[in-house]
């Protein structure tokens, strides 16, 4: 995917990272991955660590006109894999991260190369049985990123400023600096429905009293199965848009994996052996998970700006709809 964040990057300034962090290692083949949307990732292949490939992500340059959320959340990824170490939950191990800007005005680091497929990318081709063995293992994996407390309510991030002591307060201000950055770009959205919508439900957002670790992108494209029988998962990846909030909001962002995670036994039986407590919707979840869906909408019409022009148009002609059922739905409750 072509977008504006993403910083190009020469062969041969790749080679001089990889030196600079495996020094007497020798690079053989590079491959761009060119999947991504915000930032650039390499496979590199050679002798020593990287002889079974390894992953190198960039991300945007200094200066790169970004989301004011997104400020650093290449480094918020590198938190979240260290805060998921021991835990039951399948992500790549951390080999040299680096923040000096020195070869590159961005901040980068080198991970494990994730073995399998997309599940997106087989979806069609999982049988019933294996699909069920993989919710039942994706729903293990997601009790087990929402085992980690944090101390604050918000993004993981250094800066005070995104940190709060509530969940209602932590989330309208997620939604402010997200349509702040609307205003900013000039985006047609109904801003005012929707600052009103999350006073409105303030009350219900601070119904959570916990802050517990949110991937908040665990979809089809950041899940890892095996590639003979696709009845296992391998790793989950891509921890960048990470928070510390209301767990409910990751079973709303788990697209092309399902669309009702309360129609998914295998799933909610996965998550309750690991969470060690039953798996229950409440109707106050119903209202958080659609603010969630609203937050995320209004995120993908934000963002667009960043894309070619007929795709970025296709995209908000999508969300816009959404976003207006979704007032609606709120309304009603």
């Amino acid at each position: 995917m072509k977008s504006k964040t993403k910083c190009n990057v020469t062969p041969e300034v790749l080679k001089t990272m990889v030196n600079k962090h495996f020094p007497g290692e020798e690079t053989g083949s590079i491959e761009e991955l060119t999947e991504g949307m915000f930032n650039s990732a390499y496979v590199i292949r050679g002798t020593g660590i990287m002889k079974d490939g390894i992953v190198l992500k960039i991300g945007p340059a200094s200066g790169t006109e970004i989301l004011t959320y997104e400020q650093g959340i290449l480094r918020t990824e590198v938190e979240v894999y260290k805060l998921l170490e021991g835990r039951p939950v399948k992500t790549p191990r951390i080999l040299a991260c680096d923040y000096s800007h020195e070869e590159i005005p961005c901040d980068y680091f080198f991970m494990e190369y994730v073995k399998g497929v997309i599940w997106k990318d087989c979806a069609e081709t999982i049988s019933p049985e294996n699909r069920r063995q993989l919710m039942y293992e994706l729903g293990k994996c997601n009790a087990a990123v929402h085992s980690v407390k944090g101390s604050w309510f918000g993004y993981i991030k250094g800066d005070k400023r995104f940190q709060f002591r509530t969940w209602g307060a932590a989330f309208s201000s997620m939604m402010s600096d997200l349509l702040e950055d609307g205003r900013k770009r000039n985006c047609e959205l109904p801003y005012d429905e929707i600052r009103d919508m999350v006073k409105k439900q303030e009350d219900c957002l601070n119904e959570i009293k916990t802050p517990y670790l949110v991937d908040f992108d665990m979809w089809a494209g950041n899940v890892f199965i095996d590639e003979d029988s696709h009845s296992h998962i391998t790793g989950i990846i891509d921890f960048e848009r990470s928070f510390f909030g209301d767990p409910a909001a990751d079973l709303t962002s788990a697209m092309m994996l399902f669309e009702d995670v309360e129609q998914e036994p295998d799933f909610q039986k996965g998550y309750s052996e690991i969470s060690e407590r039953p798996f229950l919707i409440t109707d106050g979840d119903r209202i958080r998970m659609n603010l969630y869906r609203l937050y995320m909408s209004v995120i993908l019409f934000v963002e667009s700006y960043r894309y070619e022009e007929e795709y970025a148009a296709m995209v908000k002609n999508h969300v816009i709809k959404g976003i207006y059922q979704l007032l609606e739905q709120l309304n009603l409750r």
